[in-house]
């Protein structure tokens, strides 16, 4: 961030950050517990554009990032355009795993009877978190094509309290879906991402196709 005032401001808080990211690892292979990558690509999305002007002239400013004892050197940046919705139903592809739960943190997956539900949930939290104000209308979603994607993840919080080399795994679903709703929501959804844990690179969606 380029404003150290907005930073605290931004992560002094508590509630969800109005962003979506993914990312993408080039020719990567493991050894041992690491990845091994010949470049990364990240793409981040957010309706708010004072975040995104302070991320970008944040990131104007340095060239090196430090992680632990990794180091990433910045290459290039750009600015991609961004899709409209003006009609009522839109076919996403997920370009990060979408995850959704249910009660008890247990996943739900996209044919079960229950996944509108708890996808319409989800957006409904997200809007009201973001705007104030929750969907306009319920969503109806119809999952066109899946696959299953666990995802195994670390932080200093869970190390603290169950040690090094113990991991939390998370069952998501990469694919594509029909979404059906109101344009606004489904215009925000498309640049907040839509799913749990949407600041931790889970959820971040793709316009592939608009349907009146």
């Amino acid at each position: 961030m380029s404003d150290e005032q907005y930073y605290k401001r931004f992560y002094e808080s508590a509630s969800t950050k109005p962003f979506a990211f993914s990312t993408y690892l080039k020719d990567f292979h493991f050894v041992d517990e690491e990845v091994h990558v010949k470049g990364l690509t990240m793409t981040i999305s957010s309706p708010d554009h004072e975040f995104l002007l302070h991320l970008y002239n944040g990131l104007q400013r340095k060239q090196v990032f430090s992680y632990k004892q990794y180091q990433l050197v910045k290459e290039k940046i750009r600015m991609l355009p961004e899709k409209m919705v003006t009609d009522s139903t839109v076919v996403f592809r997920t370009l990060s795993p979408l995850l959704v739960e249910g009660e008890n943190q247990k996943p739900v997956r996209p044919d079960d009877p229950s996944y509108e539900e708890h996808v319409n949930y989800l957006a409904d939290l997200i809007l009201r978190q973001y705007r104030g104000k929750g969907l306009f209308l319920p969503l109806i979603v119809r999952p066109l094509r899946w696959r299953k994607v666990v995802v195994k993840e670390t932080n200093h919080e869970f190390e603290a309290v169950y040690g090094k080399n113990r991991f939390l795994y998370f069952t998501a679903h990469h694919g594509w879906f029909s979404c059906t709703g109101h344009p606004q929501d489904l215009q925000l959804l498309y640049q907040l991402g839509l799913s749990k844990r949407r600041n931790q690179g889970f959820g971040l969606l793709e316009i592939e196709e608009v349907r009146g």
